[in-house]
């Protein structure tokens, strides 16, 4: 009876877990809404990011020109977006300012969304009150990136969403990186490099995957990658550790994550052509080696897991 039980919570983890997965891959297809990029495209100062990039990349030739081989003017575009949005267009935000006197505020717990905040999926919205004034502020948890583009404020699931949307409106390929432990951001896709970039907005860093294990201290567990052609689990290209970063893997059967992945991967493949599938292949190939490398002398494999991703491309 008692295993009976404890396979049934289990089940309920799982269900639970494949309601965040579907949730988030509903959620990366509004990237890809013309109107919305264009929208997002008329805000970002792309000539600029051209010029400062093309300089950039002259500069790079000019001090070693065998080194400018392996840099891409798309890459030193991607650098000048992610130092704009961090310093120039997004804002972080703890605790909103009195929209009355510009004081501060203390949080005084939740407010019921209202049907406009409820619009722009803002389902959540935080209450605060200002010291000065006793005046209440609302700050709503804003999940729509058309919204995202006019507030341009909040923590990391604002920035790492309208960021995301950024990217897709510029011709970059993004993917929404979700975090288990409470963190997202993004990965470009370096067409130089034939690799995805970690990119976080709201620390202005590119290809330092490790920020979070080693920077903060953070115990890791699932990090999946969403875009509108996949879902994939990424979780060994932030960790040096993935032993025990598998040990605290505890919500769901690895097996059954990667037939998950597997079955969304294939439901994805007829609404691209063959050409653009065998690609797809050919980078999650390259990406698992990624994942079997160690990434310092201290690094621990994880061949068995990996491998057993290769049923997806196989199969």
């Amino acid at each position: 009876m008692v295993i009976i039980l404890e396979h049934s919570a289990f089940q309920q983890m799982e269900k639970r877990f494949f309601v965040k997965i579907e949730s988030s891959l509903v959620h990366v297809l509004m990237y890809e809404d013309p109107q919305l990029q264009q929208k997002a495209k008329s805000i970002i100062p792309v000539e600029n990011f051209k010029k400062e990039a093309h300089r950039k990349f002259e500069e790079i030739k000019k001090a070693d020109s065998a080194a400018s081989k392996n840099v891409d003017f798309r890459d030193l575009m991607l650098l000048e977006l992610l130092s704009w949005f961090k310093n120039s267009f997004f804002k972080w935000v703890d605790a909103p300012k009195c929209d009355n006197c510009g004081g501060d505020t203390q949080s005084v717990g939740m407010a019921e969304p209202t049907s406009d905040e409820i619009r722009w999926q803002a389902n959540r919205v935080e209450n605060y009150k200002c010291h000065r004034c006793q005046r209440f502020v609302r700050f709503p948890r804003y999940n729509h990136p058309e919204k995202l583009l006019e507030t341009r404020c909040g923590r990391c699931g604002e920035w790492a969403n309208c960021f995301t949307l950024c990217c897709r409106a510029v011709g970059f390929e993004a993917r929404y990186v979700l975090d288990w432990t409470d963190h997202v951001w993004t990965e470009v896709y370096s067409q130089i490099q034939q690799r995805w970039l970690h990119c976080d907005p709201c620390e202005n860093a590119c290809d330092k995957p490790l920020l979070y294990e080693a920077g903060w201290g953070k115990k890791l567990t699932y990090v999946l990658a969403f875009s509108k052609d996949e879902v994939q689990d990424v979780s060994w290209r932030y960790s040096a550790k993935p032993v025990e970063m598998l040990s605290r893997r505890n919500e769901c059967r690895e097996s059954w994550l990667v037939q998950v992945i597997h079955r969304l991967w294939k439901a994805r493949e007829p609404r691209n052509s063959p050409e653009r599938n065998d690609e797809m292949k050919r980078r999650l190939l390259k990406e698992l080696v990624e994942f079997m490398t160690p990434k310092s002398s201290e690094g621990q494999n994880l061949t068995g897991i990996a491998l057993s991703h290769f049923s997806i491309v196989l199969y």
